[in-house]
């Protein structure tokens, strides 16, 4: 079915909301203001999802995209906005969905933050295998729009432009390999996840060790100004003890949690702590330990047998959050008067949250949002816990 539509507003994800009859209505591609042809995909219970025919009214916002390949790859949501509005909707819906899962509750939202550039600012890109599994070299690509085919491009543009050349050479895949990720290192030089090589990131005044295996944040600059709110946070608080957990290679504890009198890294992979180590050793950092193995079993037995004041914890879990048992303990046990946590998917952090604080131990005091990719719908949020 085909109807017209006005649209109000966007929301998180990208997409334009609209009403039909009271019903909310999502539209991918549409801006608010707009007057759109739009035609019925799926009308649910209590929402609908539509696909944008056409823009009966435009937007004086609206600007036709740069990349010739966003209709087809589908990995930008905001290329058709100026990067100002962009930034604007993104914050609003930081400080809506906070709103909604906390009703009643005063959380201070802080202005986003973000970086210099609002495309090639990706170090690190993974494209994949586009033909039947064999042992011929191929062309790479993005997975498409339909989340199923694949497409080749000559260029992506959120990369940095010195990764330009991985995506018109052939490469070639094992047969276990999928996908491929490709990083720049500090000297520009190219690296892959095909075997382990360890190569050094310049990242706030320091040269740390990663594994190409491992995990490293993709966005350098944005990374840079969350460690710098993490190091204000540490300077006003003045914990006796730092402990990170999903540590990774040690980025914010070394560049944020220096002057801490005692620091603890929690980690999973091998790749990355193994750099971890590297790096505690060649920046002559006194860590005074790393744990390796599941965050949700090392961290609750080490706070249990070591409890000690003016603890505070920092949390960069992968995209999937942290697990559910790890958030009953941080629930229902002292971990520590302040709680950091950085998260890549918003839903997932109010997710991960509402059982944080499902016994009123502890309270948000604020929240900062990073547009840590820009062009795209996902928001690096750092929230602060506050023990009541």
């Amino acid at each position: 079915m085909d109807i017209e539509l006005k649209i109000e507003k966007l929301v998180f994800g990208g997409d334009g909301l609209g009403f039909v009859e009271g019903k909310a209505c999502f539209v991918e591609g549409a801006l608010p203001g707009e007057k759109i042809h739009a035609r019925i995909l799926n009308d649910k219970s209590n929402f609908m999802k539509a696909k944008l025919i056409h823009v009966l009214e435009a937007s004086p916002l609206r600007m036709v995209p740069p990349c010739p390949y966003v209709e087809r790859c589908g990995g930008c949501q905001y290329q058709h906005l100026p990067y100002a509005e962009e930034l604007k909707w993104k914050e609003l819906q930081v400080r809506e969905s906070f709103r909604q899962a906390f009703k009643g509750e005063e959380i201070s939202i802080l202005p986003i933050q973000h970086g210099s550039r609002d495309y090639g600012y990706r170090s690190s890109i993974t494209i994949h295998r586009t033909t039947e599994k064999n042992h011929k070299p191929q062309r790479l690509g993005f997975v498409g729009h339909d989340n199923y085919s694949k497409v080749m491009i000559d260029h992506c543009m959120l990369a940095d432009d010195r990764l330009r050349e991985i995506f018109t050479t052939e490469h070639k895949l094992n047969r276990r390999e999928e996908r491929r990720g490709f990083k720049l290192d500090e000297k520009g030089r190219i690296f892959t996840n095909d075997e382990e090589k360890l190569y050094r990131v310049a990242i706030g005044g320091q040269s740390l060790w990663v594994s190409s295996m491992g995990f490293f944040q993709n966005n350098i600059e944005v990374t840079e100004l969350i460690a710098k709110k993490l190091a204000e946070y540490v300077a006003v608080l003045k914990p006796a003890r730092f402990l990170d957990l999903y540590a990774g290679v040690g980025t914010f504890p070394l560049l944020a949690a220096r002057d801490v009198p005692e620091v603890h890294c929690f980690e999973d992979s091998p790749f990355s702590v193994g750099c971890l180590r590297r790096n505690v050793r060649d920046l002559g950092i006194p860590l005074a330990g790393i744990f390796a193995g599941k965050v949700e079993k090392t961290f609750p037995r080490f706070m249990v047998q070591h409890p000690k004041p003016g603890t505070l914890v920092f949390m960069d879990p992968p995209r999937t959050g942290i697990a559910s048992s790890l958030a009953d303990f941080l629930a229902k046990e002292d971990a520590g008067e302040n709680i950091f946590y950085l998260a890549c998917d918003l839903q997932i952090l109010l997710r991960d949250l509402r059982l944080i604080l499902s016994t009123g131990r502890y309270k948000v005091r604020e929240v900062t949002p990073f547009d840590m990719f820009p062009r795209t719908k996902h928001i690096e949020v750092l929230t602060h816990l506050r023990r009541t």
